[in-house]
């Protein structure tokens, strides 16, 4: 392997951590992934993080562990307090260290968060308070106010736990002082009430956390690696802030307990701040170093990591080199691709899949309690099951009908298998309905999709046919041995009474609006039939042109399949752009310009009058005739279908679906 630093030099210099180096500043920091079972690492999650270490990360923090029955979770949530997980703990650090990486173990309590659901216990914390109803994670149940002897079993248990991790061959701990968990809701004063010497001042609110840290310390001893996650801001009022988190970072490292601190920022418990916390793409890259680089000004010499939106190595360089930060964490980035670190030293910074911000088939997928994915690497979480992709046995002549994600996916796994591929698309550019979608608002860098997979296509050969229609008498003269159908969908408006009627609002799909061959109007109704960003995007594109938009929705939630993690953003601006819900309800008919809506409970009517517009963001319809016609000529020995063909969905099943066919050859 090449050595090669390029632009990269701070990025990819080796770094000490208390008495452990790290080969490089990159991060792939403690995240949810739903691969654990029975409380404890599975070979999947193993797998899943050696991947990372192989690629060239320099350090990886495991998911949080819980260090006290009555923080436990759901099944997949992990226990470090067990000793009986230590083997698998260990079979985790031992496949990360075959890769030349580093890992540390992060230590966590929900507090309030915990669900009785799940822990058979009352959920602990440091006040009777319990969630507000808005909180997308944990439950409503109104704590138990830990008693002093409560604290103390906690910080002996949260102990018991480093040292587990010891034992396990871990590096080190990190202890989970953020975004709203136990030792967070003893720091915040949004959560803690007490009146002993747990509360009151900062420093008394800063007390358990000590404690922890000192308790952790001692039990694994100095040369074990022990840090903290704390949110700089709490980003809620009359939450945490940054000055006063400045404060806390420095009696901590005036204590001598932490060998680096991990500065985050916002809480799990609103929806807003969630959504700060793991920004989508609606924000912008790299938002909140500035607190990472406060406290490090204020602090001497403790490392500090920072996060947030950081997917792009220059930048990411960048931070090392202005001194705002000494390690960078990219998880997001290197659940995209793993290999950065390697094609960073290799000096191929252009061949990297890069993150787009979508939360899709991470962030929305694990805090669903579904194993973790990534809408652009189809790999990801399925490491073990899948493995690495090697060549194919014979090599065939492969076919590919239709330039979407999942066209382009499939041609590239195939192509990376040896196979001879030909894409045709009948389109003047590749992309499919994402040439659509980055024109709507906060939407653009799914085009970083399409760029990434058109490099990659002509880096492998793949012979790419715009402007031709597929016929099958064109597919028998390419002798194919196999054909992907890859066609997709197309949009399909509902039938709604009025709406042909002379003088009547025009009936156009989200796509007709984004492409804009349609005027936009004045006041528009928007039904979505979908719950997801086809509609919320829709709506904002025309609120952005000056429409008075009615968004309207059988759904009792607006957006109700979008995570809240992204729908928190996306209704936020809506709001701000008046855009008005109308909740339980669909559209009955239209009469001259009045759209009547019906409530689907009580079938009460609601008018909206002046109408020039109806948009229907609802499910498209699955171009099937080709893949029909192809299965029954003779010739082609193998018909593959793949994508909105077999039926239409997202862009995420698209290309999982591409790569598993490209796959199968």
């Amino acid at each position: 392997m090449s050595t090669s630093r390029g632009g990269f030099a701070h990025l990819l210099s080796p770094i000490r951590i208390g008495n452990v180096e790290v080969r490089n500043r990159m991060v792939f920091s403690a995240h949810g992934t739903c691969l654990g079972a029975h409380h404890r690492p599975t070979p999947e999650l193993a797998a899943y993080h050696a991947a990372r270490a192989r690629g060239g990360i320099g350090l990886i923090v495991l998911e949080n562990s819980r260090v006290h029955p009555t923080g436990r979770g759901p099944d997949a949530a992990l226990e470090a307090w067990n000793e009986d997980n230590i083997p698998h703990y260990r079979s985790v650090a031992d496949a990360v260290h075959e890769q030349g990486a580093r890992i540390f173990a992060q230590l966590h309590h929900p507090g309030r968060n915990a669900n009785s659901t799940d822990s058979l216990l009352a959920a602990w914390a440091p006040s009777a308070l319990h969630l507000p109803w808005s909180a997308p994670t944990g439950s409503h149940e109104v704590p138990h106010a830990m008693t002093k002897e409560e604290i103390a079993e906690v910080i002996r248990w949260w102990a018991r736990s480093a040292a587990n991790m010891k034992r396990a061959g871990m590096d080190g701990v990190e202890i989970h002082g953020a975004h709203g968990f136990l030792i967070c809701q003893f720091l915040s004063p949004v959560t803690n009430r007490r009146t002993d010497e747990y509360g009151g001042s900062l420093r008394n609110r800063a007390r358990f956390a000590m404690e922890v840290a000192r308790a952790v310390r001692q039990a694994v001893a100095d040369e074990f690696v022990v840090g903290m996650r704390l949110s700089a801001d709490e980003l809620l009022p009359e939450g945490l802030t940054l000055e006063q988190t400045t404060e806390v970072a420095r009696w901590l490292e005036e204590s001598g307990a932490l060998d680096y601190l991990s500065i985050s920022h916002s809480v799990e418990y609103v929806p807003s701040s969630l959504a700060q916390q793991i920004a989508d793409m609606s924000w912008g890259q790299a938002p909140f170093v500035h607190l990472a680089a406060g406290i490090k000004k204020a602090t001497r010499e403790i490392p500090i990591f920072t996060v947030c939106r950081i997917i792009d190595p220059a930048m990411a360089d960048s931070i090392i080199a202005a001194g705002k930060a000494d390690m960078v964490i990219m998880t997001r980035a290197h659940i995209a691709d793993p290999e950065i670190g390697r094609k960073l030293v290799e000096g191929h910074p252009e061949d990297i899949r890069q993150c787009i911000g979508c939360n899709q088939g991470c962030v929305a997928r694990a805090l669903s309690g579904k194993p973790i994915g990534c809408l652009i690497n189809p790999e990801a979480g399925r490491e073990r099951e899948l493995g690495s992709l090697v060549p194919a046995e014979r090599r065939k002549a492969v076919v590919v009908i239709g330039g979407g994600p999942a066209g382009m996916e499939a041609a590239r796994v195939a192509a990376l298998r040896g196979h001879l591929v030909a894409l045709y698309e009948r389109g003047e550019r590749l992309g499919g309905q994402i040439t659509t979608l980055v024109k709507a608002p906060h939407r653009q860098e799914f085009g970083n999709i399409v760029a990434w997979l058109e490099d990659q296509l002509k880096r492998l050969g793949v012979v790419v046919k715009l402007n031709t229609e597929a016929t099958p008498e064109r597919i028998q003269k390419e002798g194919a041995d196999t054909v992907i159908v890859a066609t997709g969908s197309t949009p399909e408006p509902p039938e709604i009474p009025g709406t042909r009627e002379p003088g009547s609002p025009v009936l156009a799909t989200a796509e007709d609006v984004l492409e804009r061959r349609v005027p936009v109007g004045h006041q528009v109704v928007l039904l979505d039939g979908v719950g997801h960003h086809k509609a919320t995007s829709t709506a904002e594109f025309l609120a952005e042109q000056g429409s008075r938009v009615h968004l309207v929705t059988q759904a009792g939630t607006v957006a109700a399949e979008i995570h809240p993690v992204s729908r928190a953003p996306a209704l936020q601006r809506l709001k701000d752009r008046r855009v008005a819900f109308h909740r339980d309800c669909w559209i009955k008919e239209v009469v001259g310009r009045t759209a009547v809506l019906r409530d689907v409970y009580n079938g009460d009517e609601e008018a909206i009058e002046g109408v020039d517009l109806v948009v229907a963001a609802t499910p498209n319809r699955s171009c099937t005739e080709l893949y029909d016609t192809l299965r029954q000529e003779d010739g082609i020995p193998e018909v593959l279908a793949v994508g909105d063909c077999v039926a239409p969905r997202r862009a995420l099943e698209a290309i999982r679906e591409g790569h598993m066919a490209g796959r199968a050859l």
